[in-house]
């Protein structure tokens, strides 16, 4: 026995699995910026300590502000705020789900608060990148993703889908 209460134990895990989460977390933001600096060759990059909750905790200007909203720091003109989610979980998107409907809120408040338009990407362990974005929110040239759901106002697919279809001024 390691000399630890059931509830020492329990708590140990806890600790671990949210570190680990955490580290996960960073690693998809880090993936996603890497991704989108390729598409674009433009500078991506994480945000870094408290992400999209920094604005809303000290008053910052305008410029400052637009950084710290979103999980990714954007090139200047880039009309979208990104946020960035690691989770395995999969969604019904024939049905409700109150954590896509969670992120996807969380991805549009941040998005007006710096009048920008919402990104949700969302890495799925062993599935890849998706992404969501309102519908409208591009200019196709007649084309929409190869394969696509239409969740509420939401247009979801694949990430390298829309980089591929999406105009390319974003």
């Amino acid at each position: 026995m390691n000399g630890k209460t059931p509830q020492q134990s329990n708590k140990d895990m806890t600790m671990k699995k949210r570190i680990n989460s955490k580290a996960k977390g960073n690693a998809a933001e880090r993936e996603l910026a890497k991704i989108l600096t390729e598409r674009f060759g433009l500078p991506f990059a994480r945000v870094g300590v408290s992400s999209g909750a920094r604005p809303k905790q000290v008053k910052l200007d305008d410029g400052a502000r637009e950084t710290f909203t979103g999980d990714l720091i954007t090139p200047q003109g880039f009309k979208f705020s990104i946020e960035s989610k690691s989770a395995n979980v999969d969604v019904d998107l024939l049905g409700q789900s109150a954590l896509l409907d969670k992120f996807l809120q969380q991805a549009k408040d941040d998005a007006e608060s710096i009048g920008k338009m919402p990104m949700l990407c969302w890495k799925r362990s062993r599935k890849g990148w998706i992404t969501a974005v309102l519908f409208g929110a591009f200019r196709y040239d007649g084309n929409l993703p190869e394969y696509y759901a239409r969740y509420r106002e939401w247009l979801i697919c694949r990430l390298d889908t829309l980089l591929e279809v999406a105009d390319p001024r974003f």
